[in-house]
Parts: C-alpha cells; sequence; structure tokens
C-alpha cells in the first residue's frame, strides 16, 4: 500500500507494486474508499475530504426521481482523488496481462457464461454475421415481409424448469423490430398528425376571420353612440334642431 501513496486516480501501476505474483501486469486505479467510508471522487485534487454541490448525473450520488425536483442539487461530502494513509480500499482493474493468469479472475474457465442473449434486431444479427444480409432485403418490398421471421428465428432460446419439474422454453422479446404492420401504423399515424395540424389552422384561420367581422361591427356601432352622446342636454338638441 505505500507503492500506492500520493497516486491519483486513472494512473497506471505495475503489477509488482502490489505483489510478486502480480508480476509483468500494469493496473489503472479507478477509486477508492477511505477509513470512514467515504468514496474518492475523481476531478477533485486533494487528499482531503471536500463537500461538493453535486446535481444528477455526478459520480458519487445517486437520485431518485420520485424524491427530487429537476435540477436539484444536493451537497456531500466527498475523498479526494489522491492516494493517502487514510485510504483502506484501492478499486484497480487490468490494462494488460502478465505472464501468468490469476485464479479466478482471467482464466478462460472462469468466465461466467451469459445467461440472457442480446435482444436488439441489430445486436442478433451481429452476432450471427447477417447484418449485411438484413440490410439488402430491407430495400425490395416483397423481401422485406420475411425479416421478422429472419431475426426471430437466431433469437436465443434457453430451457427453464420449474420447482415442480415442469420444463418450458423462454425466448426475450424483440425490441425495435421493424416490421411491415409497424411500418404501416407508422404511416398512418404521420398521416393524423398532418390532419390534426390542417385541421387547427383552419379553424384558427376561421376564428380569426369571424373576430375581424365582429370587431368592425363593433367599431361602427361605437361611432354612431359617440354621434348622439355629443350633446351635452336635451336643450342643446332642441336648439340644434330648431336652428
Amino acid at each position: 500500500m505505500s507503492n500506492l501513496i500520493d497516486k491519483r486516480i486513472g494512473n497506471e501501476i505495475e503489477g509488482e507494486a502490489i505483489s510478486d505474483a502480480f508480476g509483468g501486469y500494469i493496473f489503472k486505479i479507478t477509486g477508492g474508499i477511505d477509513k470512514d467510508g467515504f468514496a474518492m471522487k475523481n476531478g477533485v485534487l486533494t487528499s482531503d475530504r471536500k463537500r461538493l454541490m453535486l446535481s444528477k448525473g455526478s459520480s458519487g450520488i445517486r437520485f431518485r426521481r420520485h424524491l427530487y425536483r429537476t435540477g436539484t442539487k444536493i451537497r456531500k461530502l466527498v475523498r479526494g482523488c489522491i492516494i493517502t494513509t487514510d485510504i483502506r480500499m484501492v478499486n484497480i482493474k487490468i490494462v494488460k496481462n502478465g505472464e501468468k493468469l490469476i485464479e479466478g479472475l482471467n482464466r478462460p474457465e472462469d468466465n461466467i457464461p451469459k445467461k440472457l442473449a442480446p435482444k436488439k434486431a441489430t445486436n442478433i444479427l451481429k452476432e450471427f454475421g447477417l447484418l449485411d444480409i438484413y440490410n439488402k432485403k430491407k430495400s425490395n418490398a416483397e423481401e422485406r415481409k420475411t425479416l421478422r421471421f429472419m431475426i426471430t428465428k437466431f433469437a436465443h432460446k434457453r430451457e427453464v424448469k420449474t420447482s415442480k419439474g415442469k420444463v418450458y422454453t423462454k425466448r426475450p422479446k424483440i425490441q425495435r423490430l421493424i416490421t411491415p404492420l409497424r411500418l404501416r401504423r407508422k404511416a398512418i399515424l404521420k398521416q393524423i398528425k398532418k390532419d390534426n395540424s390542417k385541421y387547427t389552422a383552419d379553424q384558427k384561420k376561421s376564428y380569426e376571420d369571424t373576430f375581424k367581422k365582429h370587431k368592425g361591427k363593433k367599431a361602427a356601432n361605437k361611432k354612431v353612440v359617440k354621434s348622439t352622446k355629443a350633446w351635452r342636454s336635451i336643450k342643446d338638441l332642441r336648439w340644434a334642431i330648431n336652428k
């Protein structure tokens, strides 16, 4: 641990600095935790703790959508990115493998098989090298109808056994799968949006025309009222008539 003092997050170290068993390895420091459980934060160029205002998306803090409003910031105590004697755990990752493989870490037999296969249509096609064929078939209207079955055929299947001993097959629901039905539905929705916007524009124009017509009538009525109210009293009106 003394060989890591004054090192920072992002620095690369040789495996011999940790142990002779890691000869030839190169590790990269990715983080750490101090004696009181405060995590190191990259970019804070100090070995002490700092109280920072952190927003959503910052490392070292978790925002829950139902607890905080949009734009909320939280003040939190974090440890700087420089390693000192107060650091009790350092996170590292392998950049370069050495001569001897580490048991339980990077041996081929230690790899954990994937339980779930890709769900996106493009990722399924990439796995089997069929992406170019898929793109060529998309240009042909007749062959486009078979694209859905082309993808579902290669979707990963696995057998699941229940507690009662029943065995059945499971397959993931493929995401972003473009089918003729989906293209037709998108075209209909697009046309509905156009019709709605046209209807709104026509209604607005009709309202403006009606408003201008009523406004003109109202102005003409005001002129008539003003001409009748020009006389201050009945005497003035009689005088004007006799004159």
